[in-house]
């Protein structure tokens, strides 16, 4: 067997492929598979391997030439495995970065045998995983559109996520499908299913809104646990009607006046998306099916899901996370915990003779009782440069008393009703919130002469406590 043709071991069924230099590779494991390739861990965990499928000598090279170009396009900063070094012909492919202990999102779509979707669904993370999951894969490609760039390609066997919970690192594997936004490439490979209705007819080529499709549907059925375009009549019928439904000529299964694609599968879109998150569902798969230009963008995707994952409670019972708007656990029907909510506002300072003031934002963050809660840059600085940085803890104890914790490198301000004294918490210490008369003391980013954000604390009412 020639050296340049990948070894099949028997033991553990290992894979050994070259790069250009001639250095050995063993693949231990396959992470994904699709019509284009397959996608491998190789030993140590630290990288990836991609093989790709060819028809031809003319198509490898020319899938030579575009990795090479790949290469060279700034990808700087980018939740992105760039390829490292080419395969040795004639294998097709190429290694690339990986971190360690990363599995599909697609695990985290539909359970595999017959175990129990909620079971399954708090043990693979739950709702609050899933969004932070998905709004950090929103925010990589905004920052890839950003440069003038689209991913081409994005589907559930692409996005790497941590298979651990106590991680939520999200990595984009397939960079050989990233092109310029409007590029017509002939032959360019699609997945079925996420790629959008012009791009898999061949009628446009792929841009940041095809990209945006596809991320719809991602966020959709790894939130519902159900394709947003494969109803019952899709699902029983024959395979004509897939490929009728991914095409756009199927109204997609929560239609608002066609009810004809239903599906009885999935979980309640009550429970996992808000009215903002329904929104944008309806705006992907009903005006923007067929028009792309009406369709959100990743960055509003991206807003509206840490959004929501900020108004996420666990369960005391059963571990879950929900909406604490619920006076119940949705799952279990346990009691929701007591909560903070903490409402952001934006402080104007006082300029001549005018005073200072506050505006409210449409942007809050859920504090549960006998619970960490992290506060983010995301939702207290207006242009974070890294915006899922921890600024603040806040504890919130069983006594019912609120502690700020100073995770920043700049102080953080305590302020009383009404803009009284402020007390400066400096980083790395913590104070509490005093109350008074029932009113939580302010926790502001910034000095009272400069405008900045602040948290406002007040008690959560929903349900039967009202």
């Amino acid at each position: 067997m020639s050296t340049d043709t990948p070894t099949w071991h028997t033991s553990g069924l290992q894979v050994t492929v070259h790069t250009e230099d001639n250095q050995p590779i063993t693949l231990v494991r396959r992470l994904g598979a699709g019509g284009q390739g397959e996608v491998w861990e190789a030993t140590g965990g630290r990288v990836a391997v991609k093989l790709l499928h060819s028809r031809d000598q003319a198509a490898a090279q020319r899938l030579a030439a575009r990795l090479r170009a790949v290469r060279l396009l700034d990808l700087g900063g980018l939740p992105l495995a760039r390829p490292i070094a080419l395969l040795r012909p004639p294998t097709l492919g190429y290694t690339m970065a990986m971190l360690a202990d990363m599995v599909a999102l697609r695990d985290l779509m539909t359970p595999r045998g017959r175990e129990d979707l909620a079971r399954w669904y708090a043990r693979t993370g739950g709702l609050r995983r899933r969004l932070r999951l998905l709004g950090r894969l929103a925010a990589g490609l905004a920052q890839l559109h950003s440069r003038g760039l689209c991913y081409g390609d994005p589907s559930p066997v692409n996005v790497m996520v941590s298979e651990s919970l106590d991680f939520e690192q999200v990595y984009l594997i397939d960079v050989d499908n990233i092109a310029v936004a409007s590029d017509l490439r002939g032959g360019a490979y699609v997945t079925p299913g996420y790629a959008a209705p012009e791009v898999s007819s061949g009628r446009l080529g792929v841009t940041s809104l095809s990209d945006a499709f596809a991320f719809a549907v991602m966020a959709f059925h790894t939130l519902t646990a159900q394709h947003p375009l494969i109803g019952d009549p899709v699902h029983d019928g024959e395979p004509e009607l897939e490929e009728e439904a991914f095409a756009g000529r199927l109204p997609w299964i929560d239609h608002t006046s066609d009810p004809t694609n239903r599906s009885r599968f999935g979980i309640s879109r009550a429970k996992v998306l808000t009215p903002g998150l329904q929104t944008l569902s309806r705006r992907a798969f009903e005006s923007g099916l067929n028009d792309r230009t009406a369709r959100p963008t990743v960055g509003e995707w991206c807003s509206k899901l840490f959004e929501a994952a900020d108004m996420t409670l666990v369960c005391e019972q059963c571990s879950a996370s929900f909406y604490g708007d619920k006076a119940t656990c949705p799952w279990c029907a346990a009691p929701a915990p007591a909560a903070y909510v903490a409402a952001a506002f934006a402080h104007v300072p006082p300029t001549g003779s005018n005073v200072s003031g506050t505006a409210p934002l449409r942007r809050a963050v859920l504090v549960q009782q006998e619970a960490e809660t992290s506060i983010s840059a995301r939702a207290v600085l207006p242009a974070a440069a890294e915006p899922e940085r921890v600024l603040a803890t806040i504890r919130f104890s069983s006594a019912g008393g609120l502690t700020a914790v100073n995770r920043w490198d700049r102080p953080l301000w305590i302020v009383g009703p009404g803009g009284g004294p402020h007390l400066p918490v400096e980083p790395g210490h913590e104070s509490e919130l005093p109350g008074r008369s029932g009113a939580i003391w302010e926790l502001h980013f910034g000095s009272l002469y400069e405008p900045h954000r602040l948290l406002r604390f007040h008690r959560l009412t929903r349900g039967t406590d009202r």
